[in-house]
């Protein structure tokens, strides 16, 4: 029963681990294409077949590299720098409150270089929901907080005035399928908390785990794995189902155990390290994309 099971859940999924490139094989990569099976509900069938598919526009922020070559600008890589221009990015203390940036610390300079990178992406390219900003009296009655629109990448000094340092394209389009049913509405509040493509990925963990956070692809039994649907003997596991190559890199980057990927926010998190710190970008979750 248990292999009928299998071959089933195996022709509904989309069976096709992605692996890392040859320069990301220090840090181990994957992230799995394969829709999986939850952990305590049983798979939703999945119905692309009868999707209609429409072009679409998002934007992406760039890679951890250009922002390297930014802080190596404005503080010398000091991502501890203690001013009010502070971190490695140099971003003001007011700023960083404004774009969000004590959802991780007080100041720039007691946040990670990744939170730092988040903060910056909302700056320069997603903006920021504010939590209890108010624009007139009305919104404040009416509970709703403005959006605090981003305002580029020329902010930076160095930015606008070194000609190595032009800001990249963030804006490219992708096919999704027509329709809510295609997406986790539920969850794009914390895709864009962590400066994730909301739509974009919105269709992933649709698409990765049907929208649930116990998702896991693979049966254990006496504390072995007795099956996965990934052929290299991986599993995937959450929301966006992270790979099990990644768990070393999950530790050492973020501090975070692979249990904890069943949490959304961790999960996020880390698909937002995977995006920005890797060469792969979205085509580690086989997503095309045009600039």
């Amino acid at each position: 029963m248990r292999n009928i099971r299998l071959i089933l859940i195996v022709m509904l999924s989309l069976v096709s681990t992605v692996n890392p490139t040859a320069a990301e094989a220090a840090a181990p990569g994957g992230v799995s294409e394969s829709s999986s099976e939850p952990r305590s509900t049983t798979l939703s069938l999945p119905n692309l077949s009868s999707a209609k598919w429409t072009k679409v526009s998002f934007k992406m922020a760039p890679p951890i590299k250009y922002w390297e070559k930014v802080a190596q600008c404005e503080t010398r890589s000091n991502w501890k720098d203690k001013g009010n221009w502070g971190g490695g990015l140099g971003i003001a203390q007011s700023t960083w409150d404004g774009f969000g940036g004590r959802e991780f610390a007080e100041h720039p300079s007691q946040a990670t270089q990744f939170e730092q990178i988040v903060v910056a992406n909302r700056i320069s390219t997603f903006g920021y929901q504010t939590k209890d900003d108010y624009r007139t009296l009305a919104d404040k009655e009416a509970n709703k907080p403005f959006f605090r629109d981003p305002v580029g990448f020329y902010g930076w000094g160095c930015i606008k005035n070194n000609k190595y340092l032009r800001p990249p394209s963030v804006k490219y389009t992708t096919y999704l399928p027509k329709g809510k049913a295609f997406t986790c509405p539920q969850f794009e509040d914390t895709f864009k908390k962590y400066a994730l493509p909301t739509k974009v990925f919105s269709y992933i963990a649709w698409r990765e785990s049907r929208c649930n956070p116990g998702a896991v692809n693979a049966k254990w039994e006496n504390g072995q794995i007795v099956w996965t649907l990934n052929s290299n003997g991986s599993y995937d596991s959450g929301l966006l189902q992270i790979n099990s190559s990644w768990f070393k890199t999950l530790r050492e980057t973020l501090g975070y155990t692979p249990e904890d990927l069943f949490k959304p926010g961790v999960n996020a998190m880390f698909a937002s390290w995977i995006l920005h710190y890797t060469s792969g970008r979205l085509r580690n979750w086989n997503v095309k994309v045009s600039p």
